[in-house]
């Protein structure tokens, strides 16, 4: 027979769920919205207490053979991990820490902070007696008033530290080994297409690995400073996002990557012979199967390992040239002694965060040499790219100065109607040392003539 309380706490949810359902809050000020998410959330997790207790007492009446997380997560609404965890944490409520259960089924603690305080005090040495456990528990019921779930956490595992130091050291050398065991098999990388531009990337990786990986990005990430000419004002997010490309760059550039086969990795990008010169036409990726801007196809090109590939009406490769000169080697070292990093004036990245770029082209028959490279970022790559779709004066242009051999740059007409030059404050600064002749052979002028498409590996 149900019990009468258990009636009107379904016609008390009921109704509130059809409060909510017909909620308006066109008429709440900031400061009315914000004080009512406050009374929501303590409700919510007095709700979410109360979760708890029923749990608790499902798994005490449940009949032999019956298992409360298959029923919990038959429902569909939490995952089997998060069933499993929840019936465990209703038992251990019950059975260890009660006086938690109580702040938590009454408002004073939220969920978060009734986990964190559970999470620290189970470090605990289980000789504690139940005296000493039940004063710090409610020593940390009274310093939720006071810290959030994360500073909980770090008081009731000092707390336990205190109490028996070789236990809890114990204790938290095979927490972290287990955690080490978990996070080195959890590792993940997914990087796939959202089919409009982009790219996902969503990974995992052991705390050690991400530490040396933020370090890196960290170190290459671009200052506000050098977006300023963009009159773009990027989030960190999207600065560690072009960090990440810089970091690609780094690697690629190191020529250190293992072999694959007898080749270097490389990302291989078809369009046809026209749509590189003129910049009309599709582009491909052929480990994708995305289309690319060509404009992107342009930036790639300038420094990447190019391989003409004539194809066949079907697509089907007939022959495949000889790779061209890159800037590598004596010439890319040149360039370095030269330009000293980026280029692009107000730019601080250092030469190994750096592209080669072609000052005239490659596809448009420049040369792969000293007098036609310059250094620059790869997000100011993109930005001085040529675009055959755009006015010369509409775009950012690159000389070198014919006094010092030095790189300058003219804006767009429409961030400067006089297109005055401009120059890196460390080329404005710095002597006039020089590299005096180019360390390797000129390549050929122009690109060899494609029949149908060509495809280049980056």
């Amino acid at each position: 027979m149900r019990h009468e309380a258990v009636d009107e706490l379904e016609r008390h949810l009921d109704a509130a769920r059809e409060l909510l359902r017909t909620l308006s809050t066109s008429h709440l000020t900031a400061a009315d919205a914000v004080a009512l998410v406050t009374r929501i959330d303590v409700a919510a997790d007095q709700l979410s207490g109360a979760r708890m207790v029923l749990l608790d007492a499902a798994v005490s009446a449940a009949e032999p053979g019956t298992n409360v997380t298959d029923q919990l997560h038959a429902t569909n609404r939490v995952t089997r991990r998060r069933a499993h965890s929840d019936v465990r944490m209703a038992t251990e409520l019950t059975e260890r820490f009660e006086i938690v259960a109580e702040a938590w089924c009454s408002g004073r603690v939220s969920e978060a902070q009734a986990r964190a305080i559970v999470a620290g005090l189970k470090r605990a040495p289980a000789v504690l007696s139940g005296a000493d456990h039940d004063l710090r528990q409610a020593e940390m019921v009274a310093y939720a008033a006071h810290f959030d779930p994360d500073d909980l956490l770090k008081l009731a595992t000092r707390m336990a530290e205190l109490t028996d130091p070789a236990h809890a050291e114990a204790l938290e050398a095979e927490r972290l080994a287990r955690e080490a065991r978990v996070a080195r098999a959890s590792r993940l990388l997914a990087v796939v297409p959202d089919h409009h531009g982009s790219m996902l990337i969503r990974g995992q990786l052991p705390l050690a690995d991400g530490e040396v990986l933020l370090a890196q990005l960290e170190s290459l990430m671009p200052s506000s400073a050098s977006y300023q000419h963009t009159g773009e004002v990027p989030s960190r997010g999207a600065r560690r996002a072009d960090a990440l490309v810089r970091l690609c760059s780094v690697a690629a550039s190191a020529e250190r990557l293992p072999l694959r086969g007898a080749d270097r990795p490389h990302a291989v990008i078809t369009l046809d012979y026209d749509t590189l010169l003129t910049g009309r036409g599709a582009v491909g990726s052929i480990a994708s199967g995305e289309r690319l801007s060509a404009a992107d196809a342009r930036h790639l090109a300038c420094d990447a390992n190019i391989i003409p590939v004539v194809l066949g009406a079907r697509s089907e490769p007939l022959d495949v040239g000889r790779t061209s000169r890159l800037f590598t080697g004596s010439l890319r070292a040149a360039l370095t002694l030269r330009d000293q990093g980026c280029s692009f004036p107000g730019c601080d990245a250092v030469p190994a965060a750096c592209d080669a770029h072609h000052i005239t082209p490659w596809w448009q028959g420049g040369s792969t040499s000293l007098s036609n490279g310059v250094l620059v970022c790869a997000y100011h790559h993109r930005l001085i790219e040529p675009d055959p779709q755009k006015p010369a004066d509409h775009q950012w242009q690159v000389e070198l100065d014919p006094g010092s051999g030095l790189p300058t740059f003219i804006p767009p007409r429409q961030i400067d109607p006089s297109r005055r030059r401009r120059q890196h404050r460390r080329h404005r600064i710095r002597g006039r040392t020089l590299p005096s002749a180019e360390p390797c052979e000129p390549p050929a002028a122009a690109p060899p003539v494609l029949q149908t498409s060509a495809a280049w590996v980056a």
